[in-house]
């Protein structure tokens, strides 16, 4: 009896075994039943929907719906789907219903570009993206002299994926802008100055002076008193009011 106890486990896994094996085989002898894209967003807005996914796919492998599971070449699956430049990262794979099946994961655009250069969006890597069809994300947009590539477009990247990266910011702006000089300024939500960021350099500290001024300084004289709010400088809010500059100090902020 304690024999026959000790062997049901076995038999029970084993049987579990060959179901799995069994329908393994039987899931690559069927045929493609339909092409499946499962999209993470991470969170951002669509640049890119399953279905265009799918048309890529078919477009590029016509003859995927005639063949067998077994017979699909995943690895190029994979590749096509990637091809598309909202995407970072696909996988593809079967289902037990007949299905080729990708998963891919879009890109996170953090500023979208309107330069003499075209329109486009870097992503937090600062990959290149076009502007999608599907719709406009909403995102701070950068513009003015922004260079095609190289170091001003690079500050440019960093400021905003700055902004991107710290959710209490990234609602306060609407607008960065790069003059002539390689400045950059952002353009708040609120009141009607600029805020002059200079590099995009120390950001920590500018910001953290910023950000004092905004709660601790700037209600006690009215939104609308300064043109311009610099943090250029190391230590030092200058706020140029509608007839003046004034300096104050970061210390204590």
């Amino acid at each position: 009896m304690n024999k026959k106890l000790k062997i049901a486990p076995l038999i029970a896994l084993l049987l579990l075994v060959i179901l799995v094996v069994v329908a393994n085989r039987w899931r690559s002898l069927s045929p493609v039943r339909s092409v499946r894209v499962d999209i993470d967003y991470c969170g951002a807005d669509t640049l890119v929907t399953p279905q265009q996914v799918v048309d890529l796919v078919v477009d590029s492998m016509p003859d995927i719906m005639s063949k067998r599971l077994r017979d699909v070449d995943l690895g190029r699956v994979a590749r096509v789907a990637v091809s598309s430049p909202w995407l970072s990262r696909c996988d593809a794979g079967t289902s037990i219903g007949g299905a080729v099946v990708v998963h891919a994961v879009q890109r996170k655009p953090v500023v979208r570009i309107c330069s003499h250069g075209g329109e486009y969006y870097l992503d937090d890597k600062g990959f290149r993206v076009p502007v999608t069809p599907v719709g406009s994300a909403d995102m701070i947009v950068a513009s003015g002299n922004i260079p095609n590539k190289g170091k001003g477009l690079k500050e440019v990247w960093t400021l905003a994926k700055y902004l991107f990266q710290h959710q209490r910011l990234a609602p306060l702006f609407d607008q960065i802008y790069r003059d002539a000089k390689g400045d950059l300024y952002l353009t708040p939500k609120l009141g009607s100055h600029v805020v002059q960021i200079g590099s995009a350099q120390q950001l920590d500290e500018k910001f953290r002076n910023l950000m004092a001024f905004y709660t601790r300084g700037l209600p006690q004289v009215g939104w609308e008193t300064y043109s311009q709010i610099s943090v250029k400088y190391h230590g030092q809010v200058v706020c140029t009011r509608r007839n003046k500059t004034v300096a104050q100090s970061g210390d204590g902020f």
